[in-house]
Parts: C-alpha cells; sequence; structure tokens
C-alpha cells in the first residue's frame, strides 16, 4: 500500500470514508486538521470510529518520539 496525499479529516465526507473503511489508511500517513497549519500522522483507528492522531510537538524530534509513543500505546490496548 502506498501513502496518499495530505488528507484534512475535519472534511465530513473524508472523515466517514475512514471511519467505514471506504478509505484506508497506513500508519504514519500525513493528514491535516483544517486546511492549514502542521501535518499530523494517523495512528489507527479506536473502536468507537475515534480517528487517533499525533500532532507537531514543536520540534521534529519531539514529534517523532510523541508518533512512535502513540503507536506503542495503540498496539498494547
Amino acid at each position: 500500500m502506498q501513502y496518499m496525499t495530505t488528507l484534512d479529516v475535519w472534511d465530513h465526507s473524508i472523515k466517514k470514508a475512514i471511519e467505514t473503511g471506504q478509505i484506508k489508511l497506513q500508519r504514519g500517513q500525513w493528514l491535516r486538521c483544517g486546511t492549514k497549519g502542521k501535518r499530523c500522522r494517523y495512528i489507527g483507528l479506536l473502536n468507537d470510529k475515534s480517528i487517533w492522531v499525533t500532532h507537531w510537538q514543536g520540534s521534529p524530534e519531539r514529534t517523532n518520539a510523541k508518533f512512535l509513543n502513540a503507536v506503542e500505546a495503540y498496539n498494547e490496548r
């Protein structure tokens, strides 16, 4: 599977397509909340269909560390 272009998860049709499985995302896929600002990274879809992402943490290093911690937490649930 290949990564897609950055998707706006605040767009209702995109959010719904992710929740229903019509759009399948890989962990780490770049997303955006809205049309501007920093991108976020997809972690996974929770049981209640919430989309779990990690956001910019002020530096690339902290952002990546947050992403890796979130992936670990997602896998342990």
